[in-house]
């Protein structure tokens, strides 16, 4: 549809690392030979973009979108399951001075009148809620910003929105208690129960919240307002829906520095008061960063896997450990001339690739979700058949949902100066698919060089036959990519001016950010060869023998080229299946010892967030078990004080059947030591690489005695075994 309203997005911009040509992200490995062994897999792909974000909910989920098929959604986009309802219970209404026309967030009869605070009117909600659950998707509900008449010196800012807290907190619980109420009456619990709802967008942004004695953003201040306002909020919630039929969480913006730590924040839900209950902590499920970049080919100092883990890791030490972690905004910013980009992507070769490497690192990290602005060039409703280069990678990606991961390893090095060649894979027993995604990224958008990778993938049989079958799909700036034409044709002709003097003409949603009649009327009369172009085709099938459980393919990656590989009909020879427990809970443990906590002290020196060791030095053997039938192999980290004393080994045991006496203690191991710690202590890897026949269960077994209770810990276990 047609934006008729400016758009903000959220995020603060600072200073940025500017990488040039010769410079690729450190920590990745460039390569020319990928290895992919479809018997060593792992954890299970999630979808990564399950969430669409609406800015003005009314207008995209409103009456509009009534009008609109009710599978277009569903059918077009498969990925999406929820629709993130920016500032869904207030900030703004018509005609209050500085909030635009049709920005009406305020859920009142009448919003300016201060006489009453309990006119609620929760229509424009209700309604496009109903559009989302009817489109076969679920609302994810971001309440506040605070209604106007609701803060006592409002004040509205770069968002276009009220930034100041409530005047009285009772008075917001109400209203978000009556909020709720009205939905459960309208839609049931039951329902509601599959929902998610935020509290403030970006909530450390003062930008977007912001409290203070005075007329200034005062950082304490901000901070226990926020604090009172997710209490409040939450309370208000559980008090209509129930704390068990709740998923709720908040949005920091954690990429860059905010007016106050957001760590803060998860220590407060996790161990501090609750100002509307007066307990100890306060309901949280996920917690989400905003992730951008400032401008293609321009950076933020953070990586994307830092600032996950900056929250992930407080997360995990406060004890928070089923927390879901989430980017609920992102991308770029700006294009490179300074000019705010419509949806924060554009449509270049480089988008793809860049989104290519941004999906493997969730993927390598376990980031939950990363939500999307946009869909196509239209930003979302009408313009299915136009594609963005961003959406054709998501489809691409997606298709690995679902799918364990395979393992691949890296070897040789990229011919161009700067690329990347990187990726990784999956497999499914039930489907009998193989995917591998591989692409050539360059930190330099205006890089030009194509790379040929070998993809080696072994351990592979056919199904039936001899043969396996190979289709794949390509994304870069001659496939699935109407931009490049677009810019040829016409859009490097154009100016902000012709965006309504604010939009940047690298905004890959022509239609929907473009202003000039002119211009449109061309973009409208070359539409069918733009729809050509941004299609998805895969290439025809073709059967591949495969000879010695192997096969090889050789694609020609283009600069910035993304490729995904499916292979059907095929079997792995044996799924290896690598399970790891990172010791931050007991969560994937079969059992464990009652003498045994988790010391999250010294992180940085020891580089690990949460470790087991013993509450004393008993006589008597801490220990933790797994079950997972035919095991085959084990790893374990341990981590000594080894100045303090000798190191005392950690011992290994199996079974059958995890019966008392059934255990055998296990030789045959191999250490390799670090010091860490200004070789204070030492990080010593144990190695068991092949278990009896019939081990299902594995027993760790700590030391007994010594000076020091907390002294080995238990850092990590890996154990293969075969489904």
């Amino acid at each position: 549809m047609k934006f008729t309203f400016r758009r903000w997005c959220a995020c603060l911009i600072v200073s940025t690392l500017m990488c040039g040509a010769l410079i690729s992200p450190s920590g990745v490995y460039a390569a020319n030979s990928l290895n992919i062994n479809a018997v060593l897999q792992s954890d299970v792909i999630t979808n990564k973009f399950n969430t669409l974000n609406s800015w003005y909910y009314n207008s995209d989920w409103g009456s509009f979108a009534s009008s609109q098929p009710d599978n277009y959604v569903t059918s077009n986009y498969p990925f999406i399951q929820y629709v993130r309802l920016f500032t869904a219970t207030g900030g703004c209404y018509t005609g209050y001075a500085g909030c635009s026309g049709g920005n009406d967030r305020d859920l009142f009869v009448n919003p300016a009148n201060t006489a009453t605070m309990t006119d609620y009117k929760f229509d424009s909600l209700k309604s496009s809620i109903q559009n989302v659950l009817n489109k076969g998707l679920k609302p994810y509900i971001v309440t506040g910003n605070v209604p106007i008449k609701y803060s006592a010196t409002p004040y509205i800012g770069a968002f276009n929105v009220n930034t100041r807290p409530p005047t009285d907190y009772s008075t917001y619980y109400n209203y978000i208690k009556a909020m709720a109420d009205a939905l459960v009456s309208q839609f049931g619990v039951t329902e509601i129960k599959t929902w998610k709802w935020g509290v403030l967008s970006e909530f450390e942004n003062a930008a977007w919240f912001w409290d203070s004695p005075g007329s200034t953003p005062d950082a304490n201040a901000s901070k226990t307002a926020y604090f009172k306002l997710y209490d409040y909020t939450v309370a208000a919630l559980q008090s209509s829906i129930g704390s068990g039929n709740l998923t709720v969480g908040a949005h920091a913006m954690a990429v860059t520095p905010g007016l106050w730590d957001p760590r803060d924040f998860i220590d407060h839900v996790a161990t501090g008061n609750n100002y509307k209950t007066g307990g100890i902590g306060t309901q949280i499920n996920f917690i989400t960063a905003s992730y951008y970049d400032d401008a293609p080919g321009v950076y933020t100092a953070n990586s994307l896997p830092a600032v996950i883990n900056s929250l992930r890791d407080r997360a995990i030490m406060d004890g928070l450990t089923n927390l879901q972690v989430g980017v609920d905004e992102g991308w770029f910013l700006t294009d490179t001339s300074g000019k705010d980009l419509f949806s924060r992507s554009s449509g270049t070769g480089y988008q793809g690739a860049y989104m290519a490497k941004k999906i493997k690192e969730m993927v390598d990290y376990n980031i939950d979700w990363f939500s999307v602005w946009d869909l196509n060039a239209y930003g979302v409703w009408g313009g299915a058949s136009v594609p963005t280069i961003s959406t054709n990678v998501i489809a691409l990606a997606s298709k690995m949902a679902g799918e364990r991961r395979a393992g691949l390893s890296i070897g040789g090095s990229a011919s161009g100066s700067g690329n990347v060649v990187d990726g990784f894979a999956s497999y499914s027993d039930s489907t009998k698919k193989l995917h591998i995604l591989v692409y050539n990224y360059n930190a330099n958008p205006n890089a030009v060089s194509s790379e040929s990778p070998t993809i080696a993938i072994n351990n592979i049989a056919a199904v039936s036959g001899g043969s396996v079958n190979v289709k794949s799909w390509t994304v870069d700036d001659t496939h699935a990519n109407f931009w490049p034409q677009w810019w040829s044709d016409k859009g490097s002709s154009l100016t902000s001016a012709d965006y309504g003097g604010f939009w940047s003409p690298q905004s890959v949603e022509v239609p929907a950010a473009l202003t000039n009649s002119s211009a449109l009327a061309y973009w409208n009369s070359r539409l069918g060869t733009y729809q050509s172009l941004a299609a998805l085709t895969s290439s025809a099938t073709s059967p591949m023998t495969v000879s010695g459980n192997s096969i090889t393919l050789s694609p020609t990656l283009n600069h910035h080229g993304v490729m995904l590989y499916e292979i059907t009909n095929v079997t792995s020879i044996g799924n290896l299946v690598s399970v790891t427990d990172d010791i931050n809970d007991f969560s994937k443990m079969n059992a464990h010892g009652s003498g045994l906590f988790f010391d999250s002290l010294n992180v940085a020196a020891l580089g690990d967030t949460r470790r087991a060791a013993r509450t004393t030095t008993g006589p008597t053997p801490e220990f933790v078990t797994y079950l997972y039938n035919n095991s085959k192999s084990v790893t374990l980290t341990g981590l000594f004080d080894s100045t303090a004393e000798p190191i005392n080994n950690f011992k290994l045991y199996t079974s059958s059947t995890g019966a008392s006496g059934s255990w055998a203690l296990q030789s045959g191991y191999t250490t390799s030591d670090t010091p860490i710690n200004s070789n204070l202590w030492t990080k010593r890897v144990y190695n068991w690489p092949s278990l009896p026949a019939g081990t299902n269960y594995v027993k760790v077994e700590f030391p007994t005695g010594g000076s020091q209770n907390w002294n080995p810990q238990l850092s990590q276990v890996t154990i293969q075994y075969t489904p």
